[in-house]
């Protein structure tokens, strides 16, 4: 490996100290993105972008750059054929609503048609068994916006726990893996 790609890993290695304490900041994953331009490390500039719009959306920053480096991020997974990549970038997308709403190969029918397609995610994180905290977490709400959307979801099941929301997501096959 060549010395010039030593200040990259570097920068990409700051990156990821900084995310596992939840202390990344977007510039340090900007000076990674323009790094690897510089070094013409396709994957390393997807990644950082990738990393830069996730932490853009942990700290509530402007949510069109977000959208944009995320664009960018998938065009370059898609390019690179990277595609577990690709997914994590589509993930975060859909958690943070940047994109629009994915194909769906169905539309949902029977108790799950009643909930709206939000719903039916927290529905998911409920019956992994997931705080209220834990939810907003993992879809970028507040928890108040998690918390409201767990009582509809027991309205409009019909249910008065989330115990019962649990059980009822088990029966219908709700995925929770």
């Amino acid at each position: 490996m060549g010395s010039g790609l030593l200040p990259l890993y570097r920068l990409l290695a700051g990156g990821e100290a900084g995310r596992a304490v939840g202390r990344d900041r977007p510039e340090q994953w900007q000076e990674a993105i323009e790094m690897a331009d510089a070094c013409r490390m396709a994957f390393a500039s997807a990644y950082g972008r990738f990393r830069e719009a996730e932490s853009l959306v942990r700290i509530g920053g402007p949510r069109a750059d977000a959208a944009a480096l995320l664009a960018a991020a998938a065009e370059r997974a898609r390019a690179l054929r990277a595609r577990p990549l690709g997914e994590a970038i589509a993930e975060l997308g859909r958690r943070a609503r940047l994109s629009g709403p994915d194909p769906v190969d169905g539309a949902p029918t029977g108790v799950l048609a009643v909930l709206s397609p939000r719903e039916r995610e927290v529905l998911t994180l409920v019956a992994k068994g997931r705080s209220n905290r834990q939810i907003a977490e993992e879809l970028y709400i507040s928890p108040k916006t998690a918390s409201v959307h767990v009582s509809n979801i027991l309205s409009k099941l019909g249910v008065s726990s989330r115990g019962e929301a649990a059980a009822v997501a088990h029966r219908l096959g709700v995925s929770t893996t």
